[in-house]
Formats: structure tokens, sequence, C-alpha cells
């Protein structure tokens, strides 16, 4: 078999309300893996970083002449992601385009409903999306025959019937076996120029994941990592962060669903960095257990030099946490909250209001508890009723799924997605008014200056702030 040409392509938002972003660090495992495996030239284009990517998917197709192109898109993303298939597709159309990622694991059906899609790669994409390369590369256009990519576990694929699913793909057990990302093949500094996914600010950074998985049943989650927790080696991860910091940063945000689930192991990565020298700046924008975490953990978390921990508490009524299958401990997570407080780390809460069935009494009660705890930050999210959850279904029962809904609505913030027992208006005043009122309390302000790990950006945060409060003021004016 020949040396394989590989372009992955990760799309993004066009219309994104975030002004931040992260590195694409999953189809950098997958290019990693593709010249581990096979010996491929990969190449990985950005959306973000290009005022035409549509345009350059094309003339990348055209010039570079790729056996296979990979897209990967976030529902939010998929609108891209389609116009790069076609793009590709117009510029060189007898190219393979695979799509992976969250979107074509929670709907396939949909990622593949225009024909311009040849594939659909469900969960992990390393092993799956190199094997289908290979099948690619043996049987040229033979591959998607009826029949000849069903050897190939973890993939859908259209069909006459509308889709057909391969076996699924067991889960990566082993991840140290894998190569740490391909850095290499893409400019990871334009990314130290705008937001992350952390609050700590615009500064160097480089994104890690330490783990896969989790086995909490949340309604609302994804399933590309599966429901078993899978972590990598204390050893693996310290070695992985060395690197991190050859590359030219020490600030490093931990991408894990749970990473402190076997807190036993992640106190030993924070121990392996402080004998190994690897002090850094920690962030974990997607948020750790909070009626896990340790007091040993959160000392150590000092000690290393965390800048920002995110602690997602959803709700704070006990019925909708047994309804959402998260569970949480609400006293285990005001503690936790408050042992990272007494250490002065910077702790952000994440937030869901409008979950479907939810009164406004246990709204009030979670906006309550986020003005009362020592947070530095709130983030009320609206809820985002993704294809595949039983989340989705639960809006569906409630009869509170817009009929108008497309995947450009699934943003993390402002999303059109109101399941609750109240009236759009009402909800969306109540939405905004718990936003900005959190920050009211001037102790607040005080310790947000004080503990906050930000940079040279902290004036247009104070004025992005003040803007906010102004807002505040106008809305209440009107209620």
């Amino acid at each position: 078999m020949r040396r394989p040409k590989v372009l992955l392509i990760k799309s993004r938002s066009v219309v994104s309300k975030l002004k931040s972003s992260s590195p694409p660090l999953g189809l950098l495992y997958i290019a990693a893996a593709l010249r581990r495996d096979l010996g491929a030239e990969v190449r990985v284009l950005d959306a973000l970083m290009e005022p035409d990517i549509p345009g350059l998917a094309a003339a990348e197709a055209r010039s570079f002449g790729p056996d296979v192109v990979g897209i990967s898109a976030l529902t939010a993303e998929a609108f891209l992601a389609h116009k790069l298939a076609a793009a590709v597709k117009e510029s060189a159309p007898g190219v393979p385009v695979i799509i992976g990622g969250p979107y074509a694991t929670s709907d396939p059906a949909e990622a593949l409903a225009d024909g311009v899609i040849d594939a659909a790669v469900i969960g992990e994409g390393e092993a799956t999306f190199a094997e289908l390369v290979r099948l690619i590369m043996s049987e040229g256009r033979r591959w998607n025959a009826p029949g000849a990519a069903d050897g190939v576990a973890g993939l859908a694929l259209p069909s006459e019937e509308g889709v057909k699913y391969t076996p699924p793909r067991p889960p990566i057990e082993d991840l140290d076996s894998l190569p740490f990302p391909a850095w290499d093949l893409i400019d990871y500094k334009k990314f130290w120029r705008i937001g992350s996914m952390a609050s700590v600010g615009v500064r160097p950074y480089l994104p890690i994941f330490t783990s896969r998985g989790c086995p909490y049943r949340c309604v609302y989650c994804h399933q590309i990592f599966g429901k078993k927790f899978r972590p990598r080696s204390p050893e693996s991860v310290a070695e992985e962060i060395a690197l991190i910091h050859r590359l030219g940063t020490r600030d490093i945000e931990v991408l894990d669903d749970i990473s402190n689930m076997d807190p036993d192991r992640f106190d030993r990565i924070l121990e392996l960095m402080l004998e190994r020298g690897l002090h850094s700046r920690l962030s974990f924008p997607n948020a750790l257990r909070a009626d896990l975490l340790r007091e040993s953990s959160a000392d150590l978390l000092k000690k290393v030099g965390t800048g920002e921990i995110s602690i997602a508490v959803e709700t704070a009524s006990e019925r909708l946490q047994r309804m959402l299958g998260k569970n949480l401990s609400l006293p285990k997570a005001t503690r936790a909250i408050d042992m990272l407080a007494d250490r002065r780390i910077f702790t952000r809460g994440f937030f869901m209001l409008g979950l479907p069935t939810e009164t406004e009494a246990e709204m009030r009660e979670t906006i309550r508890y986020a003005f009362r705890s020592r947070l530095h930050l709130a983030l009320f999210f609206s809820p985002n009723p993704y294809a595949g959850t039983e989340f989705r279904e639960m809006f569906r029962r409630a009869g509170r799924l817009p009929d108008a809904a497309n995947t450009i609505d699934f943003e993390y913030f402002g999303a059109p997605f109101n399941g609750s027992e109240m009236p759009d208006a009402a909800y969306r005043r109540l939405y905004w008014l718990a936003y900005y009122g959190f920050y009211l309390k001037p102790s607040r302000g005080w310790r947000i200056a004080r503990d906050g790990p930000f940079g040279w950006d902290i004036p247009l945060r104070a004025w992005n702030l003040f803007r906010g409060y102004t807002s505040f003021r106008r809305l209440k004016e009107k209620l």
C-alpha cells in the first residue's frame, strides 16, 4: 500500500456567540495515529483561522490530492461542515469525504442526509478512521460498494434504506498507546491571540486529555467517549505535560469530562508534576466532579499552580438532579467550592436554566444557590437537547422542542430551548437577571480582582462587566 494522503478539516460555527475557542485536539490525535499506523502524509485545516475555508478546502483538494478528506464538527458547526464537504466534492468528485466528532456521533442520519458525505465515524476516531483509510487505499473506488466496509467497526454508511451501521467499535482501553497530538501540523500559537474555553484570558496555552469517558448517566451529555472511565497513567500525562512545556507554555487546559473520577490517580498526576518541576497554570474548563474533590487534591492543585477550576452544579433542585441523572450531592458541591475558595483558587460554576418541567420556584432556587455560593464566576446555560440523548426526548415529551430548530441553534449561550414551565419571555428575563445579578455582590467583585488569573486583557474584562451591569440595570427597570 502506498503512503496515503489525508486532509483533515475542523469545522466551526458560522454564527457563534462565543469569541473563544480551542485548538482541534481531536483531529491532532487522529493525525498522529494516521502517521504512526499508516505512514500517512497529513494536512490539517482549521476554519477558525481561515477567512474562506470552503475555498481553501477546495484548493487543497486539488493541489494536495488527498486520498481521503476527514471533517470534524460539533452540532453547532454542522452547517459549515456540509458546505466544506460540498466544496471538496465539487473540486475533487472522487475523493471520499468522512465526517466525525460529536455531530456525526449524535446524529449520523442527519450527517449523511444530503449525499455529499460518504461515511460517518461514530465515537472515537483514531482506530476507526485509520482502518477506513486502509480500506480505501486497498479497494479504491470499490470501498463503498454494498457490504465492502461492513468489516470496519464504528461506521454509519448511506444505504437504500437510509443509514446502515457497522458493529460498534469498543473504546480504546489503553490510552497510553496513543501517540501524542501532532502539534507540528498546525500553527498552534495563533490560538494564543484569542480567548480559550477557560476564563483565564488571552495567553499562550495548550489543551490536554488525561482520560476519556464518564460513568455517570447525565441525560444531556454526549456519548462520543462512552460511559466507562478510561484513564491514562499519571506517568504518560506527566510526559505530555513536559512536552507542552517544551512547546512554549506552562498554561494547560485539561479537557477531560471527569479527570478526578479516580482521586488517587488525580493526586498522583499532580504529585508527579511537582516531583518533576512541572509547575503549570492548570485550568479545567469542562469541570471537576465537585462531590469527588478531596482536600488533598485541592492542596496539590494550589501547589502546582492552578489557574481556574470549573464546577458543574447544573441545578439546585434535588428533583431535577435525579431527573437529569447527575445526582450531584449539593452539600458536597458546596464544600468543594468552599475548599477552593479557602485556597483562593479561581472557581466558576456551571448552571442550566430552562430544564424540562422546571418550575419558576426551582429556577430561582438554582439562582439563589449560585448567588449565595463562594464561586468567582457563574455561567448560566440554556439547555441543548442534542440528538441521540434522553434529554431530547424529555423536551419532546414536554412539548418544548421547537419545530424550526436547526444545528446552528445548538450554542452554549442563548440557545432557543426553554423546556421549563415558564413562558419564554419570563424565562429570558429571569435568565438575564441571573447572569448579571450574580456579580452585584461587592465582595465577589473584590475576590474576582484578587484571585483571578488574568493577563493583559483585564481592562477589556472590566469593560465587559461594566457593560453587563448597565444592561442589567436597564432590564431591571423594565420589570
